[in-house]
């Protein structure tokens, strides 16, 4: 067991976003790949913004997403008089003094603070740039600053992984924890993740919390894999992991230096890619209990019928009912062109008509090859190609140009439905 020891250390002021579970991950893969400990502390010291609420949200959030945390959650508001402790000192050892009810750090104004960045590499900042910091306000809350390097060496914690959002603090915590005499974790700043007009992710981009992704229906595994390609580069063509693989071959050194672009279209297509490598038995409980949770569902056969069938055409969960919708419910499309583009073309009617008879005299609708010849029958028997009659008659049964199989899709609507369809179309 290595002595690895990194955490991710989230506010309870809002949800759980895309770039902190991209932090998550990282600080994870890591852990999990070095044989260390992978930590979560709650900081909730801000006492106006943080609720119960946002802290079970991103706890749930992080459970389904299998981001195991090891020991117990660490929480700041459990913590205030060891921060105050600490404060105390560094004002005794003349470091840090009283303003105004709070306390501040004082700045060396004379030094450049040098550190190996696991991203970035060298780093280098002059302290003349720091004005003095705030470490505890005056309400005797401590400000982020401090509390977290506090409980950094508290926890043990040896690598801290997190956004380039926090790199110009870094040199500031480096100095304080000099001024403890504490040893200063490794630091690594994890490149930004922006839109795709090069501004940083935000909800203007879309989705951006993990609930809402998962309310669309989007697997665990695809969000990981994709937040993972995110500022870490495999060294291969290997763009499909499960997290176990990701594990495998996550390294440090991998992660790249400029921003990530965030790209939604990239994410469905790794998400359409797992819904198809999960197990068929995984994948209709994940969906069946997707669904469940919406409303009711058709009758089992009906069901497993649909899902097995939508399973290659669908990226998320969420999008069967969209792409299925005339399954549920009569298809409305009176104003689309193909409509009267079908109606007046008398010799396809007559083949709709034609192909109604013999599908009324068929009993068995389970039989896709028998639905195929009877179809394929009517069209070569009048002169005709198959898709002459296959087309239209995808309109007439869905409201639309593209369906999974037509004669699959048949069998799964059933006879009745099949045949009032197409007697409806031609009235």
């Amino acid at each position: 067991m290595s002595n690895i020891r990194v955490r991710f250390a989230p506010s309870p002021t809002g949800y759980l976003h895309i770039g902190g579970v991209r932090t998550a991950l990282f600080n994870f893969l890591y852990a999990r790949q070095q044989g260390g400990k992978f930590l979560l502390r709650i900081e909730d010291t801000d006492r106006l913004r943080s609720t119960p609420e946002f802290e079970q949200e991103i706890l749930d959030s992080l459970k389904w997403l299998g981001l195991d945390w090891d020991e117990a959650i660490a929480r700041q508001s459990n913590r205030l008089d060891r921060y105050r402790e600490v404060a105390r000192e560094l004002t005794e050892k003349g470091f840090a003094y009283e303003s105004e009810g709070a306390i501040r750090f004082r700045m060396p104004k004379d030094q450049k603070v040098i550190f190996d960045d696991i991203v970035k590499e060298k780093v280098e900042y002059p302290t003349a740039d720091f004005e003095d910091l705030v470490i505890m306000k005056s309400d005797g809350f401590p400000t982020f600053h401090l509390a977290v390097i506090v409980d950094d060496h508290d926890m043990g914690v040896t690598h801290v992984i997190r956004g380039d959002d926090h790199l110009p603090n870094t040199p500031r915590h480096i100095l304080i924890q000099r001024a403890l005499g504490w040893k200063s974790p490794r630091y690594g700043h994890l490149p930004l993740i922006l839109g795709a007009d090069g501004t940083p992710l935000s909800k203007r981009h879309g989705a951006v919390a993990v609930t809402e992704y998962r309310k669309q229906g989007f697997l665990p595994e695809g969000l990981l894999n994709y937040l993972a390609l995110l500022g870490w580069n495999p060294g291969d063509n290997q763009e499909i992991f499960t997290l176990q693989e990701l594990i495998k071959r996550f390294s440090l050194k991998r992660i790249i230096k400029s921003a990530a672009c965030f790209n939604p279209e990239k994410l469905l297509w790794l998400n359409g890619q797992h819904i198809r490598k999960i197990r068929p038995e995984d994948y209709e409980t994940r969906i069946t209990e997707f669904w469940k949770r919406k409303g009711s569902l058709p009758e089992e056969r009906k069901w497993r019928k649909l899902i097995a069938l939508y399973r290659p055409r669908i990226e998320t969960l969420g999008q069967l009912m969209d792409q299925a919708s005339y399954c549920f419910s009569e298809p409305d499309a009176k104003d689309h062109p193909m409509m009267g583009e079908i109606k007046a073309n008398k010799p396809v009617m007559d083949l709709l008509r034609q192909l109604r008879g013999q599908l009324e005299g068929l009993e068995d609708f389970e039989d896709v090859s028998l639905l195929d010849q009877k179809t394929k029958q009517v069209a070569e028997s009048a002169g005709f190609k198959p898709k002459d009659i296959i087309h239209p008659l995808r309109f007439v049964l869905t409201g639309g140009t593209a369906s999974p199989g037509i004669f699959e899709l048949m069998s799964l609507l059933g006879k009745e439905t099949c045949l009032k369809r197409l007697s409806s179309f031609f009235l």
